[in-house]
């Protein structure tokens, strides 16, 4: 009986479902690519005599089942790319155990299986196809896989292999096609693979095997078509300088081992290629001239990351859509025009010594729309105006021309390119106003222009519309006025960087619509596939445009300043959230919603005229890594709710009016005392305060005032003695009879005063004693007579 529906949805009825167990006799299930969700890999224990099973391609979730011990009869056993989890071990162990095993094609990749590979995996000799590829399977690879010598196609790639690769597996005389690829193998690279004469296609790179190879490793793999060791620690070493294989590969890729300081000639004995990588392969040579004429129809070639030198050539065998890397080298000269001929959907030449302006690329010849996705010209010697020629760059998705010497406006065309998702042109020389088109793009997620001569404001109608903008960094520019209030309509922004502006007035208060710095989403790696940027948990590297190299390079880095240095952040670029308003001339406050965002790990409000307290809501659950607040005018004590903050690392409060004790936190006490400085704080990491030191419970009240002039008692106090002043003065004005009395009153006191000087001071009575002092003498006799006869009048 056999039951073969594959590619309908109607099986996804309970009732066939169910019905399963009950056909004893059923012999062939093909259910694959069916949508199934329901589990029902546990109701075929009964089937006996069944021989095929395909449940490939469909969503099931169920763990691997105890109950198929039974299934010895089975010659397919499909479960490709569904939810499976369970213990891999434990089913690859049944199937040994059967008397007589008759298993030929068994898949189970792309599910969630652990465990490891059972040593008695050479029982099944009957074996074709072995695909075991996309688990987390872990140990050893058995010596008892050369056993398998019917086996054709073996795949355990993007698991996580240990060990070496068993020097058996040149008995595997069928072998075609292998894969081991992404795995933590290690060891030599086994010389026995050099019998596999019937091997096709060998990928074993994404480890960390180690030796050198030779020749001799490829003597007889005539059939040899594909080969793929790279990203491993091999050395090649062929010892014969004019060497030709004994195969006619179509992809060559040996990036990152060790093949150097000469490019290896045997290459150009592969006429056939398609695909070539040599990038990191420590060649430090002039370029061949056989490498632009040697081959004709090539998809992909990567000679990145060498010390290559000489001049770009001709790129006609290239085929349409390929992908060329040339970057990290030493090519000069002009960027020819003839590079947008071949129609590439790839092109770096980043990181090279080119020069001359991008006119004949961008616009010479070009009468159609081109295909080319992603162009990056950073860190070259190119100058001159961009020219506007970017009409039929209308696929473009990732546009770098960082660190070169471009000068003019920015071409408003550029923001019009419907699929641009990136776009980099820091350190260069730019002038003229922000382009509204780049600022309301809603295709636009990176948009890179730091350290230019652009002029103007930030205009008030940024955001309009919906964007998708992640990366906003205008540093170190000739910006000024105010940030309007509009710039928060960039709700998706995770990175703002406005910092060495000339930009003033008061921050503003409208950051909690930020969506993903307020907390309230999150944010994911971001791949390019198929043209498009997506966030995606995880993705398999065959899907992937280009390769690990390229994802960190290319489709997401900046060089952002946090905690206090420069860092250049690319595979973990969508967990970084900042604010830097740094170097400005910002006055007011520090707004109390800046400090309460949830998802802001860095925050940089340094050298700006800020005044008031820093607020006192800094919340605990936040993600703060760096606050630098220092060189402002802020004052008052320091907040008690920043020192509970755990996950800080950076903190400088430095050249403020901060007063007060430092509380005590998880954190504070750990930073330098430079973080401090310029205040009048005390207190762990500074010197101790004094005993009469306010708040010595290191806590302080949110509304504390600040300790400073109390302008209101000053005027209370003027104006009290002004009036006070008139109250004695006017009347003595204003009346004779009152001047009379208080003249009297005056004399009188004087008088008394007098008297009292006298009795404790009396006159001499012996002047004979003091004739040196005869003056004075008499005087205080005449002093004395005249007050004796006023009292008696």
């Amino acid at each position: 009986m056999t039951l073969r529906v594959s590619t309908n949805n109607f099986v996804n009825s309970s009732l066939l479902l169910n019905g399963l167990p009950s056909l004893s006799n059923l012999r062939l299930l093909d259910v694959s690519n069916c949508n199934i969700s329901a589990p029902i890999l546990g109701t075929l224990h009964n089937l006996s005599l069944i021989v095929h099973i395909d449940l490939s391609y469909n969503g099931m979730v169920e763990e691997l089942p105890k109950s198929l011990s039974n299934l010895c009869n089975l010659v397919t056993f499909n479960l490709q790319s569904n939810f499976f989890v369970g213990n891999a071990s434990e089913l690859l162990e049944r199937f040994c155990e059967c008397e007589s095993p008759k298993i030929k094609f068994l898949s189970l990749t792309d599910n969630k299986l652990v465990g490891q590979l059972p040593e008695k995996l050479g029982r099944l000799k009957n074996l074709v196809s072995l695909d075991l590829a996309y688990n987390k399977l872990t140990g050893n690879i058995p010596d008892s896989v050369g056993c398998l010598s019917l086996l054709i196609t073996l795949q355990m790639n993007v698991n996580q292999l240990t060990g070496s690769i068993p020097d058996t597996i040149g008995g595997l005389s069928s072998l075609n096609y292998l894969d081991m690829s992404y795995n933590k193998l290690n060891g030599s690279f086994p010389e026995s693979i050099g019998r596999l004469g019937e091997l096709e296609f060998l990928t074993v790179h994404h480890n960390s095997l180690t030796g050198i190879v030779t020749e001799n490793y490829f003597s007889n793999l005539t059939s040899l078509t594909t080969l793929w060791i790279g990203d491993n620690k091999l050395v090649l070493n062929f010892k014969v300088k004019n060497w030709i294989p004994p195969f006619q590969l179509k992809v060559l890729r040996i990036g990152s081992c060790n093949l150097g300081p000469h490019f290896p000639l045997w290459i150009q004995s592969q006429t056939s290629l398609t695909e070539l990588d040599l990038a990191n392969t420590n060649i430090s040579d002039t370029i061949p001239n056989w490498i632009w004429t040697t081959f004709s129809s090539v998809t992909f070639l990567n000679i990145s990351h060498n010390n290559i030198q000489g001049k770009l050539g001709n790129v006609s065998f290239l085929a349409p859509g390929a992908l060329l890397d040339l970057s990290f080298n030493h090519f000069h000269g002009v960027l020819p025009g003839h590079f947008n001929r071949p129609q590439l959907d790839f092109l770096d030449l980043s990181s090279n010594s080119l020069s001359g302006s991008l006119e004949q690329f961008l616009c010479s010849g070009i009468q159609e729309s081109q295909p080319l996705r992603v162009l990056d010209l950073g860190n070259n010697n190119m100058s001159g105006v961009i020219s506007d020629c970017w009409m039929n760059w209308d696929f473009l998705v990732i546009l770098n021309l960082e660190k070169n010497q471009f000068s003019g406006i920015i071409p408003s065309s550029i923001g019009n390119i419907s699929s641009l998702l990136s776009l980099d042109m820091r350190h260069n020389k730019l002038s003229g106003n922000l382009p509204m088109s780049l600022l309301n793009s809603k295709s636009l997620t990176i948009i890179e222009l730091a350290e230019n001569e652009l002029v103007g404001g930030i205009p008030t109608s940024i955001g309009r519309g919906h964007t998708s903008l992640k990366l906003l960094n205008l540093r170190s520019n000739k910006l000024e006025g105010k940030i309007p209030y509009e710039i928060c309509n960039l709700s998706s922004i995770q990175i703002m960087d406005l910092a060495h502006n000339d930009l003033s007035g008061n921050l503003p208060t409208c950051f909690k619509n930020l969506t993903v710095i307020s907390g309230r989403e999150t944010s994911g790696p971001t791949f390019l596939v198929g043209g498009k940027l997506g966030n995606v948990s995880f993705l398999a590297p065959g899907a992937l445009l280009y390769d690990t190299l390229f994802q960190n390079q290319v489709l997401g880095s900046a060089s952002l300043v946090t905690k206090g240095r420069v860092a250049t952040y690319d595979n973990i670029l969508y967990l970084v959230t900042t604010l830097d308003f740094s170097n400005n001339k910002f006055s007011g406050s520090v707004p109390d919603e800046l400090v309460s965002l949830l998802g802001l790990r860095y925050l940089n409000l340094s050298k700006n005229n800020l005044k008031g307290q820093i607020p006192n809501s800094f919340n605990n659950t936040g993600k703060f890594e760096s606050i630098d607040l220092s060189v402002n005018h802020l004052k008052g004590k320091f907040p008690s709710s920043l020192s509970a903050l755990t996950s800080l690392s950076f903190l400088d409060v430095s050249y403020n009016n901060l007063v007060g004790r430092i509380p005590k936190g998880p954190q504070l006490q750990t930073f330098n005392a430079s973080s401090f400085i310029g205040n009048e704080l005390c207190g762990d990491p500074l010197p101790e305060c004094l005993q009469n030191t306010d708040d010595p419970s290191g806590t302080n009240d949110e509304n504390d005032e600040s300790i400073g002039i109390d302008w209101i008692l000053v005027i209370c106090t003027l104006i009290g003695l002004v009036i006070g002043f008139w109250m004695v003065i006017a009347p003595l004005i204003a009346s004779k009879r009152w001047r009379d009395v208080y003249y009297r009153f005056l004399e009188g006191i004087w008088i008394r005063l007098q008297n009292f000087t006298l009795i404790i001071f009396p006159c001499p009575t012996q002047l004979t004693h003091y004739t040196h002092n005869l003056d004075e003498n008499l005087l205080c006799i005449e002093l004395s007579t005249r007050l004796q006869l006023k009292e008696e009048l």
